[in-house]
């Protein structure tokens, strides 16, 4: 069965994408803070939009995440960075069930409208993710889950292992993990650069000497003339 490879991102484009929140406005703060959490520690779009004040340790930089995806609990980490600006929306965001809330009924109408506080909805983060994304210049096709995959890639070619890795992306199976090793080209890249390089340099002196050939052949039919 094709499995598909994912979009992912550089930390230059996820970079360029962090600039783009207002971090002086509620909802530009609570934006940047969120895009940073995933980037930072890989999690799902459904492990954020549930995640509790409760269930999050900012002097840790941890989160429980509880009843993730197939109902396992795991636990993630993030940033310094990360963490500081966590702290400060914590200070700002209305009190609710939910850490990362709504500060405003919605008006979009595929949303599921709610009060001050709740449950973000998932259509409203993608509408987010997309406009910066095409403010930040990023010509990709990308959703949250990017950030996920951009976070497992880099976290493997840190020179992690996939046991680790599927720990933090709460895999239920190994082979899900498995796609980021054949994500990560930097070794069959360098392996096919020395190759090159090599059969190069090898028909360069090849050519060299066909060419040192051809002159003593020549200065030969010059002596016998």
């Amino acid at each position: 069965m094709r499995r598909k490879i994912p979009v992912t991102l550089t930390a230059e484009e996820i970079g360029k994408i962090l600039k783009i929140p207002n971090e002086r406005t509620l909802t530009g703060l609570r934006n940047k803070t969120l895009l940073s959490f995933i980037w930072d520690s890989g999690a799902r779009v459904s492990d954020v939009i549930n995640l509790k004040p409760g269930n999050l340790n900012i002097g840790k930089r941890e989160a429980t995440i509880i009843e993730g995806k197939g109902g396992v609990d795991r636990v993630i980490a993030f940033s310094e960075y990360t963490a500081g600006l966590l702290k400060r929306y914590k200070e700002i965001r209305p009190k609710g069930e939910y850490f990362f809330c709504s500060f405003y009924k919605s008006n979009n109408p595929k949303a599921k409208k709610g009060k001050i506080g709740s449950k973000m909805d998932r259509v409203q983060l993608y509408i987010m993710i997309g406009k910066y994304a095409k403010r930040a210049g990023i010509k990709k096709k990308i959703g949250l889950h990017t950030l996920r995959h951009s976070f497992a890639l880099n976290f493997y070619k840190s020179g992690h292992d996939l046991i680790a890795l599927q720990k933090l992306l709460g895999h239920a199976s190994l082979r899900t993990t498995e796609i980021y090793v054949y994500m990560d080209s930097t070794d069959v890249l360098e392996a096919s650069d020395k190759y090159y390089k090599k059969r190069d340099s090898e028909a360069r002196d090849i050519q060299k000497r066909i060419e040192d050939l051809e002159k003593q052949i020549q200065d030969l039919k010059a002596e016998v003339r």
